[in-house]
């Protein structure tokens, strides 16, 4: 008699079988940082603005100012320019907490210094607006001349502050003086141009220096 064989299969699956650790735990600590470079020099620049209709920034190339050309006005019985320049100064190539700038003007050729002219050069009949400029805002330097208005022969040695201008940038706008009248806003002794002036080139150096605070 022969005899039958069976053979049985038994799979065993174990699950979550206790002292089996099936996943690794970790952690790391980033150090995330940047650093704001500090300038790496001091940017001085002008452009010329000119006098009417919607204000044109033009760079200038090199420190030559002309406030070339004048023309007479029949009118007033005075010469007009038809154009000033805004001279800018910062800290550039980085972030500076603030930039002091210093200004002094010297007098050159003056056609007024002959006999029978008057005694006024280009320094009493040109003025300089003392501005901080700060993002789209521009505050006017009121400690500065009368109301941030100076005429630039007075400019010796004058210093606009690291206080002043905080963490905004300097600008100095620069034209002839156009009405210097009873009440006008510009400096006393404030001269126009007119037909008393000799003929010839009037001129002088204004010397803009700026360190970073």
């Amino acid at each position: 008699m022969m005899k039958s064989v069976k053979l049985f299969l038994v799979g065993v699956l174990i699950v979550g079988a206790p002292g089996l650790s099936l996943a690794a735990t970790g952690n790391a600590t980033f150090t995330v940082s940047a650093t704001v470079p500090a300038p790496t020099s001091v940017s001085i620049n002008a452009v010329s603005i000119n006098a009417t209709g919607t204000p044109v920034l033009t760079p200038v190339t090199g420190t030559a100012l002309s406030l070339d050309p004048l023309a007479f006005s029949a009118v007033n019985q005075i010469y007009l320019p038809d154009h000033y320049f805004a001279i800018n100064v910062g800290a550039a190539g980085g972030s500076a907490a603030s930039t002091v700038v210093t200004l002094s003007y010297t007098e050159g050729s003056n056609p007024n210094n002959v006999a029978g002219g008057s005694t006024f050069g280009l320094g009493w009949k040109t003025v300089g607006t003392f501005a901080k400029e700060l993002g789209t805002t521009e505050t006017i330097l009121t400690g500065h001349g009368t109301n941030g208005k100076k005429l630039i022969k007075d400019l010796s040695g004058e210093t606009v502050t690291a206080a002043e201008l905080g963490s905004g940038t300097f600008r100095l706008y620069l034209g002839i003086v156009t009405d210097n009248s009873a009440g006008a806003p510009v400096p006393p002794g404030a001269q126009t141009f007119s037909n008393s002036d000799k003929p010839g080139s009037y001129t002088g150096s204004l010397l803009v220096s700026a360190t970073v605070s």
